[in-house]
């Protein structure tokens, strides 16, 4: 009896307990191997968003600080500004109907929104990401201001129905945006 317990409940149960071992080492170590490479692709794709954003510009330094610009559903993360003084491209995550999304904003020293482009999200496919199309993100470039956080209050702004909170959450990282440039050009 003490062998058919051993075959029927001791012996699977070590035998998966190996399985998930090794299972478990494997996932670890090819994580190990490729977490470089996968945060120096995220590194360049990000350069490239933002070299695309603010097209003249050579080149940028990082001037992500304390104090960056939020809202109760936007906030600055990161504040890129370039280094022959083109202007800045910032980082925004926003509260959107399927979750956080992130999105970089470009703005000329001029202070006119030269480009706009949502990076990650959550929003349901083909619905909210309607607002993600680039001639619904082109209405914001030239912009050098908004009259309200409220994308349905603006002026002369075509906003997308049935998906209006994704598209409010896209206005109010492009207003986050706007106001933190206002505030670095004061510095």
């Amino acid at each position: 009896m003490a062998k058919d317990t051993y075959k029927e409940y001791i012996y699977p149960v070590i035998i998966l307990t190996v399985i998930c071992t090794v299972t478990t080492a494997l996932l670890a170590l090819t994580n190990h191997v490729s977490a470089p490479v996968t945060a120096r692709n995220q590194a360049n794709a990000a350069r490239q968003t933002r070299m695309e954003l603010l097209s003249g510009a050579d080149d940028f330094t990082d001037e992500t600080g304390e104090g960056l610009a939020s809202n109760e559903k936007a906030r600055v993360v990161e504040a890129y500004k370039a280094n022959n003084g083109a202007g800045y491209v910032y980082t925004v995550k926003c509260t959107s109907f399927g979750g956080e999304l992130t999105m970089m904003v470009g703005i000329s020293g001029d202070g006119e929104v030269t480009g706009v482009s949502v990076t990650d999200h959550s929003d349901t496919p083909g619905v909210g990401t309607k607002n993600f199309d680039p001639d619904y993100l082109a209405q914001y470039q030239g912009r050098a201001g908004l009259d309200s956080e409220n994308v349905k209050k603006e002026t002369g702004f075509e906003f997308i129905t049935g998906a209006s909170v994704t598209g409010g959450a896209i206005h109010e990282g492009v207003y986050a945006a706007l106001e933190q440039f206002k505030e670095d050009m004061g510095k």
